[in-house]
């Protein structure tokens, strides 16, 4: 079973693939506004690397947010473009999960990333991943609320406190993250859409 995990919601671009639980290759490189020129590069480098036909993928798993609005579109884009060209379904992943996955937390883990100065995409997941509470955009208030309620070991893409709480920096972990979502439903490649959680500042500005 050969998985290839694409995730360009943040400012890095993160390309693997994943083959009967190990990893044949991992591109993970800082590519802040240039998605759509590195993206679809390090998808064939990460399967030349892999020594892998593009054809023989079985999955492809794509974040699909939230984060970078730019990037989640470009990297949905691009996965369902692949989708249709090998006529293969895609599971869609939460960049809000993942962290927690990765994180490996038997306790309750909550997965916090900064939407802009004032403002948090969260999610908070049990020992299992199921979500404790809904994936949310909320304000700094709505996670300390949260963080007292379920005193939560916190994981984000940097080092930082949210009032007197530690928020850990958290590498994501392809392997983890595909094994947990390898037998989840699929949607079909025309039906993929990202998961914005809130609407981009230009479009918020607009509608004020």
């Amino acid at each position: 079973m050969i998985s290839l995990f694409i995730d360009t919601s943040t400012s890095n671009v993160s390309i693997s693939v994943i083959k009967d639980n190990k990893i044949l290759s991992y591109i993970n490189k800082e590519t802040p506004n240039m998605h759509s020129v590195y993206t679809t590069k390090f998808v064939k480098d990460a399967l030349d690397e892999a020594k892998i036909d593009a054809n023989d993928v079985d999955n492809i798993m794509v974040v699909n947010g939230p984060g970078s609005f730019t990037g989640v579109r470009i990297g949905v884009t691009i996965a369902k473009t692949y989708g249709y060209l090998i006529k293969k379904d895609l599971t869609l992943l939460s960049s809000l999960k993942d962290l927690a996955i990765s994180a490996n937390c038997n306790d309750v883990v909550m997965s916090v990333i900064p939407a802009n100065k004032s403002m948090y995409y969260v999610g908070i997941y049990d020992k299992e991943y199921n979500d404790i509470e809904e994936e949310k955009c909320m304000k700094k208030e709505d996670v300390l609320f949260l963080c007292n309620k379920y005193n939560p070991y916190i994981v984000s893409i940097s080092t930082s406190v949210i009032g007197s709480y530690k928020v850990n920096k958290q590498e994501i972990d392809p392997l983890k993250i595909v094994e947990y979502y390898l037998n989840k439903e699929k949607v079909s490649y025309h039906k993929a859409l990202p998961n914005y959680l809130k609407q981009p500042q230009a479009v918020e500005a607009k509608n004020d």
